[in-house]
């Protein structure tokens, strides 16, 4: 099974550098003559940018649902306790993201140009992605510097 595993990343990675350098390549040589809503020009190739790295992440997303799913029902074969002590991870994060999308804004934002943008969803759901990402950085430091400082002890 490893070998399978192995070999499959080992393709899957070949063809995500393939087609991003296909796509960087477009974007880069073929032309710089589209003019967007601003009035400005920007390469031609923007939205095949665009769509690759819109699907990079949901490929990388959905990889990593379904690997953490697979070892979260082989961990509660083998020992129930620690895989459901494992999932505190995941009930951690909702929470956090609950609590950070309730601290957002939704207050209507004036963009360039006199515009008003008013989607109260979307306000507060970028908000919760810019708080959630300070806590989730702090967290990293703090832990980054009890690990240097040798709290966490190799048991």
């Amino acid at each position: 099974m490893a070998k399978l595993s192995y070999k499959l990343s080992y393709y899957v990675f070949y063809v995500c550098i393939a087609a991003i350098l296909v796509v960087l390549g477009l974007f880069y040589c073929v032309g710089y003559n589209v003019t967007n809503a601003a009035g400005l020009t920007e390469p031609t190739n923007t939205p095949a940018l665009m769509y690759l790295m819109y699907g990079m992440f949901a490929l990388c997303v959905a990889v990593t649902v379904i690997a953490a799913l697979i070892q979260f029902g082989s961990a509660l074969k083998d020992n129930p306790k620690a895989a459901l002590k494992s999932f505190m991870g995941l009930i951690l994060l909702a929470v956090l993201l609950i609590i950070t999308y309730n601290m957002g804004s939704d207050e209507t934002m004036m963009l360039g140009g006199g515009v008003t943008y008013d989607n109260k969803f979307l306000l507060k759901l970028t908000d919760m992605f810019l708080y959630s990402t300070y806590v989730l950085l702090i967290v990293a430091a703090i832990g980054t510097l009890l690990n240097l400082l040798g709290i966490f002890k190799q048991r």
